[in-house]
C-alpha cells in the first residue's frame, strides 16, 4: 500500500509538473507514516527537510481520508 502510494504520487507529481521524487516523499511517503515524528524521520532519511510544510498537509490530509474511508467501510463488512 505504501509503495503504491509513493508510485501513484510520483507519477501523478510528475504528470502536473512536479519533481517525481519529492512528490512521491510528501504526498505518498508522509501519507502513509505515523504523524509529526515520521515526517521527520522520513524527511531527514531523504535528505529533504524543506519539505516539512508539505509533508504537514499531506500527514492531515490522508489521516483524514484514512479516517473516512474507514467510517464508510466498516458499516459495510460489521454490520
Amino acid at each position: 500500500m505504501v509503495l503504491g502510494a509513493a508510485l501513484g504520487a510520483g507519477l501523478v507529481g510528475r504528470l502536473v509538473g512536479f519533481y517525481p521524487i519529492e512528490a512521491a516523499i510528501t504526498a505518498g511517503l508522509c501519507m502513509a507514516n505515523m504523524g509529526g515524528t515520521g515526517d521527520v524521520a522520513v524527511l531527514t532519511a531523504a535528505k529533504r527537510m524543506g519539505l516539512m510544510p508539505f509533508a504537514q498537509i499531506s500527514s492531515r490530509l490522508g489521516g483524514a481520508f484514512i479516517i473516512l474511508i474507514a467510517s464508510l467501510l466498516v458499516p459495510v463488512f460489521f454490520h
